[in-house]
């Protein structure tokens, strides 16, 4: 992943005016690919929007990726690659000063040409450069009216966890639940646990790492809109905004038809308002499956830990925990801390201890924690800040 580095310069402009201009100028372009014959790799072609930050200018530059290797044809640019990830490649540009990609056209190889329906893509990647208070801001309005539509919308369809009671009303998750959760859904795993270190108490530096992941997300969406995390995965995999495959989707085509979700994967999940009430009925029905083998979950105030974890990992170790020892593993870093302090411990207790110790690397508590670092930072990153937009020069 790219490094989690501050923003090296301040924007002078407002960034998605000059975003959206780049993406306009990069589809009167082509980039195609070239398959791969005997001797020769497969080469794709792409073509980099570059703005200046501080004049707000725009060049294209044209550029051949081969072997995950990024060669531009302008001798005059001269650029770094942090992270090479396809169309969400992090590039630094190093010269001209204050410069930064704002938007990437990328070939399509054939398979993927098919599953999108086009022959390459136009996409804002992200890079420390884009690390601007104006596009993380946009980033949570973006997602907030997205989850508030969504609930909206699912206003006639009844909850299954709160008989009685609708989708748009359930009282287990509030607007800001929705938006944690698909912060966790989208940030990285291995990073988060090389952060925490297995700390429940973050330092300032770790903080600030972690906020660092999170708004990395949001500048994705503030940046890209619609098509945020619109063009990732395939029918066999986890994909879109909200990381749905294809076993999840199916659940809530059938239990939740009133919903309106599209019967299509990739229609479903590439458009936000539906991948996010398809993420809502999922969590509702996750929930209900689960308080079925412990009722005392619901009002517990642990519904949202317990079927986030559900919808991220499955039912079948949250059930276990559940039917095995109660609400209190939904912290797991505190309760292991906790019970490696008391010293001791009855068999059940023991049991317990033993379980989350096993797993505590699994990708069930790896997730339960970073919902725990993100509610941590619930202030900051669903606050939105009056942000005066750069003046134009």
């Amino acid at each position: 992943m790219p490094p989690l580095s501050e923003a090296p310069f301040s924007a002078d402009v407002p960034l998605l005016p000059m975003i959206e201009q780049a993406k306009s100028r990069l589809e009167k372009e082509t980039a195609r690919y070239f398959a791969g014959s005997r001797g020769s790799p497969a080469r794709r072609e792409v073509k980099l929007a570059l703005a200046h930050f501080k004049t707000g200018e725009l060049q294209i530059v044209s550029g051949v990726e081969q072997n995950r290797k990024l060669t531009l044809e302008d001798a005059n640019i001269r650029y770094q690659v942090d992270w090479w990830n396809g169309f969400n490649s992090s590039i630094t540009i190093v010269d001209p000063p204050y410069s930064g990609v704002v938007a990437m056209l990328y070939g399509l190889e054939p398979e993927r040409q098919t599953f999108l329906r086009q022959d390459a893509i136009i996409y804002t990647p992200y890079s420390s450069a884009l690390l601007q208070t104006e596009l993380v801001e946009a980033g949570k309005s973006y997602l907030m009216e997205k989850i508030r539509h969504s609930r909206q919308e699912l206003g006639q369809v009844e909850s299954r966890a709160f008989p009685g009671m609708t989708l748009a009303n359930s009282p287990a998750f509030t607007d800001e639940d929705y938006f944690g959760l698909i912060l966790t859904e989208q940030m990285d795993p291995g990073r988060f646990r090389s952060i925490a270190a297995g700390s429940w108490e973050f330092n300032d530096v770790q903080q600030s790492q972690i906020m660092r992941l999170a708004e990395r997300i949001l500048v994705i969406i503030g940046a890209n809109q619609e098509d945020a995390y619109s063009f990732t995965g395939n029918y066999a995999s986890a994909r879109g905004l909200t990381q749905f495959t294809p076993v999840g989707m199916s659940v809530v085509w059938s239990n939740y038809p009133e919903a309106g979700i599209p019967r299509d994967f990739r229609e479903a999940t590439g458009n936000h308002l539906s991948a996010v009430k398809a993420e809502i009925c999922l969590l509702d029905h996750d929930l209900a499956e689960l308080a079925k083998c412990h009722p005392a979950l619901i009002g517990s105030g642990a519904e949202m830990y317990a079927a986030g974890a559900s919808y991220n990992g499955g039912p079948g170790r949250v059930r276990h925990g559940l039917e095995n020892f109660g609400l209190t593993w939904f912290h797991p870093i505190s309760r292991l801390a906790d019970l490696e302090a008391k010293g001791v411990l009855s068999p059940s207790e023991r049991k317990e201890y033993l379980w989350l110790k096993r797993n505590r690397f699994h990708e069930t508590f790896i997730y339960l924690n970073k919902i725990h670092a993100i509610q941590r930072s619930r202030d900051r990153l669903t606050a939105s800040r009056e942000v005066s937009p750069p003046a134009s020069q």
